[in-house]
């Protein structure tokens, strides 16, 4: 199967491609784009790096979001801030600025160490103080709180 240009920009733009860089005549990508694929690729990153570039945070709802529907868990499902492809759900969030990516690394080691402490009863038998000591020392940026109700919900080995 032959791959177009539509590819590309895709992998591009998960790499990290800057889609905001111009050429010598001040012409972006979306500028060049004669492939409606990639004008729509295009057109739908945008908005998307700027409301991160913006607020941070937001990759971590959209990454959340994105855990709960592959959990299958009870957590309440809210309606994503941002609308990710496919391409841009990919661990690494090349595409993303690093303000971003660092939120949702911090957020998902803090779920991790919440299913860890979850599943293991020599933590689970800590008294609350002694517990708390244990995730200050693991550097843990959630509220304890956030890590309890995580933690209360099954994770499934795909999230």
């Amino acid at each position: 199967m032959r791959r177009g240009n539509a590819y590309a920009t895709e992998v591009l733009i998960a790499a990290g491609v800057d889609i905001d860089a111009t050429n010598w005549d001040a012409e972006r990508p979306i500028d060049l784009a004669i492939d409606e694929a990639c004008r729509e690729l295009l057109d739908h990153h945008a908005p998307i790096i700027a409301e991160v570039d913006r607020e941070a945070s937001a990759l971590v709802v959209a990454a959340h979001v994105h855990w709960a529907n592959l959990s299958k868990s009870e957590v309440p499902i809210f309606a994503p801030a941002l609308s990710l492809c496919a391409y841009q759900i990919d661990a690494s969030f090349c595409w993303a600025p690093p303000p971003a990516r660092s939120a949702v690394i911090a957020w998902a080691r803090g779920v991790k160490i919440a299913q860890f402490a979850a599943t293991t009863q020599l933590f689970a038998d800590l008294p609350d103080d002694c517990g708390g000591d244990v995730l200050e020392f693991l550097e843990v940026l959630m509220p304890r709180e956030v890590m309890m109700n995580l933690s209360a919900h099954s994770l499934s080995p795909l999230a």
